[in-house]
This record gives C-alpha cells, structure tokens and sequence, in this order.
C-alpha cells in the first residue's frame, strides 16, 4: 500500500501547486477587471456614453464571474491540502513517525482501568493516536469505548470483522470520509444540539393559532410599509395596532419558550458538512451485516434520509443565527416575527426527524470506529483478522506489537493453550514488550480489527493487567499498596470467568522472600480459577511451579554478548531463564555490584 499512498501524495502535491498558480491568476484578473470598472465608471460621471455603460457591465459580471470561480478553486485548494495530509499520515504509520500525531485521546485517560494504562491505550505513543482517523465527537468516542469495553459476543465480533475486512480495501472510501470529516466546522458540541433537538416540543403539539402567526407577518409588514412611506395617516392607528401585536407576539413567544432559538442561535452548529457524511453512507453498498444494519439507520425503508434531514436542518439553524445581534433581533422579530418563524420551521423538522436524529450520529460513530480498526490492514502488511476459538487457547505466528516500526519489530510465534506462562529472563530482553504484545493484539482482536500477526487464534474473554503500577501520594497508597490492590482486581476478574492475566514483575515493591511467596500464591490462586495468562519474573525460584502444577508452564528471554555488549534477538523460548544482566550492566556503567546478587 506504500506505493498507492506515495502516488496519492504526489498527485495532491501537484494539484496544490496548479491551483495556487490558478488562484494568484484569478486574484490579478479580478484587480485588473476592478480598476476598469473604477475607470469606467469615472468616465462615465465625465460623459455619458452606452459603450462605456456597456464595457462596465461587461466587466461587472467578469469580476463576478471570477470571483465565483476563485470560490470554486479556493475549495479544490482545500480539498488537496487535505488529502495531502490524509495520505502524509498513512505514510507516517508506515514510516513509524507517526508519534507527531496531535490527538492522542488524554481524556480517556484512565490510569485505574484494568488494563488501558498498561497497554498504552491512549496517551503519547499510544494505540489510539495510531489508529485514530475520527473526524466526529460520537466517533471519536465510540473508537475510545470499543478500545476498553467493547462487551461483544463472539458472534458480534464476527459481524464486525467481516465489516472491517470490508472497509480496509476501501481506501479512497476511508480518504474521501476523512476529507469530508475534517471540514466540519463545528465549533458546539453535538450531543447539546441533539439534545436541544429531542428535549424540546413538537410542531404537532403546537396551537394551530401558531401558524397564522407565521403568515401574519407577510401582509402585515406590507401594510406598515405602504401606510408609512405614502404617508397614508388615515391608516397609521391600523398599522401601529399591528406593531403592537407583533411585539406582543414577540414577548409572548419569548415566554413560552424560553432558551429554545437562544441555544442554538450563536452556538457554533454548522452541521452542513454532516450530510456529505451521511450521504456517503447513503450511496455506497455494503454487503457485511453489521454495515447494512449502520446503512439502514441512515437511510431508512419509510423514505428518512439523513444526509436531507441535516440539510433542512442546517439551513434552520442559518436562520435562527440572523437573531444573533440585538438589532437584528429587534427588527427582525418587530416586522416579520422572526422567532415564531424559526419555531415553527424548528418544530416541524422536530415533528418529522426527531426520533431519528440520535441514531444517525450514532452509526456514524459506528462506522468511524469501524475504519480506525481497519486502518492496520492498510498500514501493516503483516496483519490479519483473528479467528475467534470457543475454548481457552491462543496460537498466534509472527504476532508483533503494532506501535513499533515494523523494520525493528521482531515477531514471535506463541501458543498458549488453557495455560499459565511463567516468563523469565534479564533486564530488558523483552518480557514486558511481550506482554503489551499479546494484551494490544487481544485488545484489537476483541473490537473486531486486524491484529500484528500473521495468523492469530484467539477467545473472546476479558483482559486484566498489573504492569505500569505507581505510588499514589494523594491517597497515601505506597507503591506495594497499589499493585495489591492490582493484583486483587485480577483475582476478582477471574473469578467465576475466564480471563487473560497480564502480570509484570510480580510484588517487585517487596523483599524477595515475600516477593516470591506472595506470586507462588497468586498464580496457584489464578490457576485455581482456570484463567490463562502471562506472568513475568527475575526470581527464578518462581519457575518451579511447572514441576507441580500441569497449567504452568516455563517460557523465557536471552541474550548473548558480543564484544562488551548484550546483544538481544528479543525471541520467545521454551524452559526458564538461565542468564542474568544485572552485574554486567552496573560494570557497564561503573556502579559495581552489591555482593554476588543478582538485583
């Protein structure tokens, strides 16, 4: 796919360049076509001729001509620009540069979840900031939510890979809907105006008196206008009747709905751009289920369209954004009863589309969250679509964390089938990446995306991590403290369930006596309950579980060292540990070593 984006930068690249030279071309002819029409014009305060009367209509209608067209070409300027920037951020992914990416979800940050904070969920260098290509706010949600509680059966993970097998072809799609998305100009926040739309009465339920209202202005400012400009006294008490009911009008309607025109006028809810969204949705044909059921939410069998409802809509809110100044509020309520005018049409389009308008920025969310999960397919050329197994038991070959460069990242082959994995092995030979491996890939897994392998077999169970744990001064809770409290949850997690542990350095906060106890307890508690998972170690004490338990198994990192220096091949093994670093490292440095102990 490197190629494809390649050619696509290139092309936007050029497109940029030839309507820039367009753009300076139409600005000097319109400053041209401007100073003859100037220069017409003062001659013709000096002598009256058709010719020149003719030559400054000419160029009249020229400067407005290209003006239009320069409208035109600014749009395609955008338009290319964005797209450069769409294809620029693919490239990055593949690249590995992709760590400049602005959005990186911090609010979703939730360092007490059971495994996002471990995972690298969201954050710097994060899954989210990888994968995310939301333009919305539902979007941008439901991609944060199916990353850390998804919740689905097997079956709808199914419907949802074969959405996201789909999609990830589906590039000029994918660029086409991030184009659209990133020329929302939405400055409100969506759910207010939803809720605005939903909260509020109905045209239905509005007194039938309401809409000789809307006419009344019509005859009644034609009437005030005749009166005052032909000075037609005998009809000025009429027509200052007719003010007065206006501005009664006015106040009365200013009483029965208070706030409702005065959230949305001045709010920022430009939402013409949705419907190029919504009508993507509406022509394109999907064959997966889950994409047909997003479909038909948006474009329903009773004849509702959402890409001309958020039209009508849009317009509405044009109108209801003229009150925003006081003195356009004044007259334009004083003469045309303005308010009740945008009501009524506000109303209506309620009476018709409210029901439905909370669905439609829902699947759209949907399908948003949808193409971020299928962004590795495109990115990565060494991923695929898991295959969801009934029992407890993983298989995966080249399986790699997809947050690192593929031309650095070593892959492994692993099976873990109903087991438990004691994973020793010294610092830094990749043990704790290898946990963020298997988590992350389950974690995308379990959304019904691609995952860093090449084949990847894998259950539908819950994920629980103990590996980023700190102190917490604020509550006075020690380091140590915390992971208990880590450790608890994931007993808690796998009780009465099956669920994948992720564990790091068990009770490294401890003296190694305690230490070792206190992880010999856990994991014989863990395997008590049936749960599968990984466990890290340096105490290689640890590893005699294998002898007596059949679950527990003993896998490990090496290292050889080459002319001073460790070199790693980061590559998972059968059998404990039987090399350490520790003592080599603080050599390495000039520290020294405490005594023969390994630290």
């Amino acid at each position: 796919m490197r190629r494809e984006f390649e050619l696509e930068v290139w092309d936007a690249k050029e497109s940029i360049e030839d309507l820039s030279v367009l753009h300076k071309k139409l600005g000097n002819a319109k400053l041209i076509s401007l100073v003859l029409i100037i220069v017409f014009i003062f001659l013709l305060f000096r002598n009256l001729n058709a010719i020149l009367i003719f030559l400054s209509i000419v160029f009249t209608q020229l400067l407005i001509l290209l003006s239009i067209v320069q409208i035109k070409s600014e749009k395609k300027l955008e338009d290319a620009k964005i797209k450069l920037k769409i294809n620029e951020d693919y490239l990055a992914r593949i690249d590995g540069t992709w760590g400049s990416f602005e959005d990186v979800g911090e609010e979703f940050i939730d360092k007490g979840h059971k495994y996002s904070d471990d995972l690298d969920i969201f954050g710097e260098n994060s899954l989210f900031q990888y994968l995310n290509i939301t333009k919305t706010s539902h979007g941008r949600q439901k991609f944060a939510k199916d990353l850390t509680d998804s919740n689905f059966v097997s079956e709808e993970i199914k419907g949802r890979q074969k959405a996201v097998w789909e999609l990830s072809p589906s590039k000029n799609f994918t660029s086409d809907f991030q184009l659209h998305g990133s020329k929302i100009r939405f400055k409100g926040e969506i759910k207010e105006l939803i809720s605005i739309l939903k909260g509020s009465e109905r045209a239905r339920d509005m007194p039938s008196i309401y809409s000789y209202l809307i006419v009344l202005p019509v005859f009644s400012t034609v009437f005030m206008l005749v009166t005052f400009f032909m000075q037609l006294s005998e009809f000025y008490l009429y027509a200052t009747v007719l003010l007065a009911i206006h501005i009664a009008a006015w106040v009365f309607c200013s009483f029965k709905f208070p706030g409702s025109l005065g959230k949305i006028a001045g709010g920022g809810y430009r939402i013409g751009e949705y419907s190029q969204l919504f009508n993507m949705v509406e022509r394109r044909g999907f064959d997966s289920p889950t994409l047909k059921s997003i479909k038909s939410k948006i474009k329903s069998d009773n004849g509702i369209v959402a890409s001309e409802a958020i039209k009508k809509l849009d317009r509405i809110i044009m109108l209801i954004d003229l009150r925003r100044s006081g003195i356009m509020l004044f007259l334009l309520n004083i003469f045309f009863l303005w308010d009740f005018y945008c009501l009524y049409l506000l109303r209506s389009w309620q009476a018709e589309y409210q029901d439905y308008v909370e669905g439609w920025f829902e699947a759209l969310g949907d399908l948003e969250s949808l193409l971020c999960f299928a962004n590795l397919g495109l990115v990565d050329s060494n991923s695929c679509i898991p295959v969801i197994a009934h029992v407890n038991s993983f298989e995966a070959k080249n399986l790699g964390h997809p947050l690192i460069y593929a031309e650095k990242r070593i892959n492994n082959d692993v099976k873990l089938d109903d087991e438990i994995f004691i994973i020793s092995g010294s610092n830094m030979s990749g043990k704790t990446t290898f946990l963020r491996t298997v988590g992350i890939n389950m974690v995308l897994g379990l959304a019904g995306g691609f995952v860093c392998a090449s084949e990847f077999k894998m259950p539908n169970i819950g994920i629980s991590t103990s590996m980023r744990v700190s102190d917490d001064l604020s509550e006075g809770v020690s380091t140590f403290y915390a992971e208990l409290k880590r450790i608890k949850g994931i007993i808690d997690d796998c009780k009465g369930k099956t669920t994948l542990f992720l564990i790091d350095e068990m009770f490294r906060g401890t003296n190694s006596k305690d230490r070792l106890e206190g992880a010999q307890t856990v994991i014989k508690s863990l395997d008590s309950e049936g749960s599968v998972g990984l466990v890290t170690t340096h105490d290689l004490a640890l590893c005699n579980l294998e002898d007596d338990y059949t679950r527990v198994k003993n896998y490990s990192f090496s290292e050889k060292y080459e002319k001073d220096e460790i070199v790693f091949d980061y590559k998972l093994n059968y059998g404990k540990s039987d090399s350490t670093n520790a003592k080599f490292l603080m050599n390495k440095l000039g520290i020294g070593t405490l005594g023969d102990e390994e630290i």
